[in-house]
C-alpha cells in the first residue's frame, strides 16, 4: 500500500482507538474481551499504518498513544520483512519527528520502534547516527531520548556481535562526540554517557583506543569520582576496573588516589556501589604485577574483604526460609534445579567443579539465587589474591580470621571460614603447620547449630580435601576417616543446604581419594541409601551425582554383588518410577546409570533388561513425536532431544559393559533401526552419541549390522566434519572399528574416507584428540587396504608417527602401527626426513607384540642398509640418547 495515498478509515480508526482505550481500564471484565479485540485488530491490512497514525496525533491521549506505540513497535518486530521499503521509510521519518514530541513518553516510545527499525539494519538508515548527535548535541529537553536511543542501538550492537568494521564505524561516529560532554559543567547525562562508554570499552578496548583518548576521558572520569549520584559512583567504579584489567597505561600517574578512592568505596553501604569497586581488587590479582601494585595496601586491603565476606542484610533476608531443619519440607518448583554429571560422549574431562568454585559455592549449596554478590567478589579476589601473594599474606590475615572464628557473631564467624576456604590453594605451603589444628577445629564446627555455619564448613573441609586424604597415608582414623563419616552424616543433615554442601563436599572428597575409598564403599554406599530414603529432589540430583564419582574413584572394585545389590534397587526404582521421559529428574537418573554402569560390567545384567527397554521406548516415542511435530507443527510442540541423547549414551555404556551380553538386546530389538534414524539427526548431541553407540555395536555384533552396513557407512563419513569435534571425532572411530571387522570389504569407501582424514589432518586448527583419532584409523584404513595410494606418503607419514606416539601401549597402537608399517612397506622411497619421526614413535612402545617388533625391525634394518656407516652415523646422531637406547634394545638398532 502506497502511504501517498493512504487515509485513515474514519469508523476503522475508531474501533482501533477504542480497543485501545478499553485496554487502559483497569476492569477485571472489560481485560477479558480486550485481548481477544487486540487479536482482531492485528488482522486488519493495514494496521501498522494505523497504530503509527494514533502514536503521532496529539488529538488522542497520551496513553492511547503511548500504547499505540508498543504495539506498533511489537507489530514491526514480526512484520518488518514484509512491510514494504516506502512504508519502513514513512515510519522512519515519523518516529524521528516524534522524538521531538513535548510528550516524554511518545518521545521513549518512538524511541523504542527506532530501535527495532535499526536492528540489523542500521545500514540502511545512514542518517540516523548522526540525527540523534545532533539532537543530543543541543542539550534539550530532546537530548535525554536521543541518547538513549543512541545507547540502545549500540547496546544492540554488541549483542549481536557485529563486525568489527561496523563497531568502529559506530564508536568513531559517536564517541568523539557524547565523550567530548562528559568535560562540560552543565551536562546532565553523565551518567548515561559513561555507561554507554564503559560496555564498548569492556567489549571493545582496542577499538576505542584508536578512536578516543583514553588519558582525558580517565581524567573526567576522576573529575566526577566525588558525584554523590549512586549510579554514576557505580559507573566511575566500573570505569577504574576495565583500565586496570586492560593494563591501560594512562592510569598509572593516577594509580594511587584511584586504589584509595576504591578503598574507600569498597565499604560503601550501597551494596553494588562496593561491589563494583571491590571488581578492581579481582582484576588487579589476575595481572602479571599484582604483588608489585597492591603491597602497599594490602595492611588495609585485606580486613575490607574479609568484612565484605559477611552475609548481607539482602542476603540473609533470601535465605531466612532455608537456615532451619526443612529436610522434610517438599522443594519448591523454583529450587529443583539438576546438577547433572557430564556425559561419557559428550564430555572428555572429569571436572565437576569449576575453578571459580568460590565464586558460586552459594549457588551450589543453597536453595537461593542471589547472583554475583559482594561477598562472592570478595572471596574470589581473596583466593586470587592469596595465589598471587602466598604465605606473605598470611601474617596479617592469620589474626584476623582467628578473632572471627572466635566471635560470638555467627555470621562473622562463618565468614572467617569462608575465608579460610578461599586461601587453601593460595597459601597451601604457610598454612600446612596450621593444618592439623585447623582442620580439627573445622570437624568441630560441623556440630553448630546455625546451619550456615554447617554449609560453608563443608565446602571449606573439600577445599583442603587434598591434606586430608594425602597427610597420614598410613593412619587414615586420623583425618580421613572420621572426616568421611562426618560427611556422610551431615549428606542426611535435618537442612536441606547442609545436605547438599555436605554431599557435594564428599564429591570432592571422593575425587582426591580414588582408589583409598576401596575398604569403605560399603560404609558409603549406605550413607547413599539413607540419601535415597531422605532426600527432597535436588539432593538427588546431587547424591546421582555422588554414585557416578564413587564409580570413578574406585573403577570396577564398585562390581561387587555386595554393593551392586544394594546400590541399584534404589536407583532402578527411581528410575522406573517416572513415568515422564523429559523430567529433569528421570534425565538425572538416567546420566547417573551412563556414569556408573561401565564400572559395574556384568554385575548390572539383572537389571539391563529393564534399562534397555525403557531406553528404547524414549528413543522410539521421541521419534515418534518429532515426526508428529514435523507433519502438525500447529497441534504439537517439537520434543525435548537431551533425553534422546542420554538414553544412547546409556546403552552405549552397557554395551561396553556387558560386551556379548548385550547381543540379545540388540537381537531381539530394533535399536539397529532406530540408529538409522538418529545417526541423521539435526541434533550434534544426537549424532554424536548414536554413532558412538554404532561404534560399539560394530565391535559387538557385526553379524547382526552386516546386512544393512552400506546404509550407515555413508552417514558416518559424512559426518567427518572437523567444525562438530566430538561428533567427527566419533565418526572416526568407528570408521576405524568397521576397518578391523570388515577388512577389505570397506575398499569401495576408502576414497571418500581418505579425503576426510586428509583434510582432518592437514587442518593445524582440529583438536589433538580429534588429530589422534583420525590418525589411529587412518592407519587402520592402511592396514586392511594397504594398496590405496597417497599423494603426500613423507607428510602423512610424519603426521601419523607424531600422533602415534603418545599412545599409550594398546590395541588401537598395535592396528596403528601395522598399518603404518604396512603403507611405508609399500612406499620405500618416501622423504627420509620424514623416516626420523617414524623412529621416534617405534621407540614410545613398552610391550610390544612379537611379529609387529619384527616389522618395525625390518623397516629400521631396511632404511639403514641405504645408507653408508657413516651417513646412518649422522643421521641417527639426531636422536636423543633414550630414543637411540630405545631403538637398540627393542630392534637391535
Amino acid at each position: 500500500m502506497n502511504w501517498a495515498h493512504w487515509q485513515p478509515q474514519e469508523s476503522v480508526l475508531n474501533s482501533v482507538k477504542d480497543v485501545l482505550q478499553e485496554a487502559l481500564i483497569p476492569d477485571t471484565e472489560i481485560q477479558k474481551n480486550v485481548h481477544e479485540k487486540l487479536s482482531i485488530i492485528q488482522n486488519i491490512p493495514d494496521i501498522t499504518y494505523y497504530f503509527l497514525s494514533i502514536l503521532g496525533n496529539r488529538v488522542y491521549s497520551e496513553d492511547v498513544r503511548n500504547l499505540s506505540g508498543v504495539l506498533l513497535k511489537n507489530n514491526i518486530a514480526k512484520t518488518y520483512q514484509m512491510l514494504p521499503q516506502e512504508s519502513v521509510q514513512k515510519i522512519k521519518d515519523e518516529c524521528q519527528s516524534l522524538l521531538m514530541d513535548p510528550s516524554r513518553n511518545i518521545r521513549l516510545s518512538a524511541s523504542n520502534v527506532i530501535v527495532i527499525l535499526a536492528r540489523n539494519h542500521l545500514k540502511t538508515w545512514p542518517d540516523l547516527i548522526s540525527y540523534l548527535l545532533k539532537l543530543f548535541a543541543d542539550q534539550n529537553l530532546f537530548s535525554e531520548i536521543a541518547l538513549n536511543t543512541l545507547s540502545k542501538i549500540c547496546e544492540d550492537l554488541i549483542n549481536n556481535r557485529k563486525t568489527q568494521e561496523e563497531v568502529y564505524g559506530i564508536i568513531n561516529e559517536v564517541f568523539p562526540t557524547i565523550m567530548e560532554y562528559l568535560g562540560k559543567e552543565n551536562c546532565t547525562m553523565y551518567q548515561e554517557i559513561v555507561k554507554l562508554s564503559n560496555q564498548f570499552l569492556q567489549d571493545y578496548f582496542r577499538l576505542m583506543q584508536h578512536s578516543v583518548d583514553l588519558t582525558l576521558y580517565l581524567e573526567n572520569i576522576i573529575r566526577l569520582a566525588d558525584t554523590s549520584d549512586i549510579e554514576l559512583q557505580k559507573y566511575v567504579c566500573h570505569t577504574f576496573v576495565i583500565y586496570v584489567s586492560k593494563q591501560e597505561e594512562s592510569l598509572l600517574p593516577h594509580l594511587h588516589d584511584v586504589i584509595m578512592y576504591l578503598m574507600e568505596k569498597s565499604t560503601h553501604e550501597d551494596n553494588d556501589v562496593a561491589l563494583q569497586a571491590c571488581e578492581f581488587w579481582l582484576a588487579t590479582s589476575k595481572l602479571p604485577k599484582c604483588k608489585e601494585i597492591l603491597t602497599p595496601y594490602m595492611a588495609k586491603l585485606l580486613p575490607i574483604l574479609l568484612k565484605n565476606m559477611r552475609y548481607s542484610e539482602r542476603e540473609l533476608y533470601l535465605m531466612k526460609d532455608t537456615l532451619g531443619s526443612d529436610a522434610h519440607k517438599k522443594d519448591l518448583a523454583q529450587d529443583i534445579t539438576p546438577f547433572h554429571m557430564k556425559s561419557k560422549n559428550n564430555q572428555d574431562d572429569d571436572d565437576f567443579f569449576s575453578d571459580e568454585e568460590i565464586g558460586n559455592q552459594d549457588d551450589d549449596f543453597d536453595d537461593f539465587y542471589m547472583g554475583w554478590t559482594l561477598r562472592k567478589c570478595s572471596a574470589s579476589s581473596l583466593d586470587s589474591l592469596a595465589v598471587c601473594f602466598g604465605e606473605d599474606i598470611l601474617p596479617i590475615l592469620l589474626p584476623l580470621i582467628s578473632e572471627m572464628l572466635n566471635h560470638s557473631d555467627y555470621l562473622v564467624k562463618e565468614s572467617a571460614i569462608l575465608a579460610l576456604g578461599a586461601i587453601s590453594e593460595g597459601c597451601s605451603e604457610g598454612l600446612k603447620s596450621h593444618l592439623p589444628e585447623l582442620v580439627n577445629f573445622l570437624q568441630s564446627l560441623m556440630n553448630d547449630c546455625h546451619s550456615g555455619v554447617r554449609i560453608i564448613t563443608c565446602w571449606a573441609l573439600s577445599r583442603y580435601a587434598s591434606w586430608i586424604v594425602n597427610v597420614k597415608p598410613d593412619s587414615p582414623q586420623m583425618y580421613f576417616v572420621p572426616i568421611m563419616l562426618l560427611l556422610l552424616k551431615h549428606s542426611v543433615d535435618d537442612n536441606k543446604s547442609v545436605q547438599r554442601a555436605a554431599i557435594s563436599a564428599f564429591c570432592v572428597f571422593q575425587e582426591e581419594a580414588q582408589l583409598k575409598l576401596v575398604p569403605y564403599i560399603g560404609v558409603i554406599i549406605e550413607g547413599f541409601l539413607m540419601g535415597f530414603e531422605r532426600y527432597q529432589c535436588r539432593s538427588l540430583y546431587l547424591l546421582y551425582d555422588a554414585i557416578g564419582v564413587l564409580g570413578k574413584s574406585v573403577g570396577t572394585h564398585l562390581s561387587e554383588q555386595q554393593y551392586v545389590s544394594k546400590l541399584l534397587p534404589p536407583l532402578i526404582k527411581k528410575f522406573t518410577e517416572s513415568d515422564n521421559y523429559y523430567d529433569d529428574h528421570y534425565v538425572a537418573v538416567l546420566e547417573c546409570l551412563a556414569n556408573i554402569i561401565p564400572f559395574l560390567e556384568v554385575s548390572f545384567l539383572p537389571y539391563a533388561e529393564v534399562v534397555f527397554c525403557h531406553c528404547l521406548q524414549l528413543i522410539n516415542d521421541t521419534l515418534i513425536s518429532y515426526i508428529n511435530y514435523q507433519e502438525n507443527p500447529d497441534e504439537y510442540d517439537p520434543p525435548d532431544k537431551d533425553p534422546m541423547s542420554v538414553a544412547h549414551d546409556v546403552l552405549y555404556t552397557m554395551a561396553g559393559a556387558l560386551k556379548s551380553h548385550f547381543v540379545k538386546f540388540v537381537s531381539n530389538s530394533n535399536l539397529v533401526f532406530l540408529l538409522l534414524t538418529t545417526i541423521q539427526d539435526s541434533s550434534n548431541s544426537i549424532r554424536q552419541t548414536a554413532i558412538a553407540l554404532y561404534g560399539e555395536l560394530v565391535t559387538l555384533c557385526y553379524p547382526l549390522l552386516s546386512s544393512s552396513v552400506n546404509s550407515y557407512i555413508p552417514l558416518i563419513i559424512n559426518n567427518l566434519d572437523e567444525h562438530n569435534d566430538a561428533v567427527c571425532q566419533n565418526a572416526a572411530w568407528a570408521i576405524g572399528k568397521l576397518c578391523t571387522v570388515m577388512g577389505a570389504s570397506i575398499q569401495p569407501y576408502v576414497p571418500q574416507i581418505l579425503e576426510h582424514f586428509m583434510h582432518i589432518i592437514r587442518n593445524p586448527a582440529v583438536a589433538r584428540t580429534m588429530h589422534q583419532t583420525v590418525v589411529v584409523s587412518l592407519c587402520t584404513v592402511f592396514y586392511v587396504c594397504p594398496d590405496v595410494q597417497i599423494s603426500d606418503i613423507s607428510g602423512i607419514v610424519k603426521n601419523c608417527c607424531t600422533m602415534i606416539r603418545f599412545l599409550r601401549d594398546c590395541e588401537e597402537k598395535d592396528l596403528a602401527f601395522r598399518g603404518l608399517c604396512a603403507i611405508i612397506m609399500r612406499n620405500p622411497n618416501f622423504d627420509k626426513n620424514s623416516f626420523m619421526y617414524f623412529c621416534d614413535a617405534a621407540g614410545s612402545w613398552f610391550n610390544i607384540r612379537p611379529d609387529l617388533n619384527d616389522a618395525i625391525k625390518t623397516i629400521l634394518m631396511s632404511f639403514k642398509q641405504q645408507y653408508s656407516e657413516e651417513a646412518w652415523a649422522t643421521f641417527s646422531a639426531q636422536f636423543p640418547d633414550n630414543l637411540k637406547a630405545k631403538l637398540h634394545d627393542l630392534y637391535g638398532v
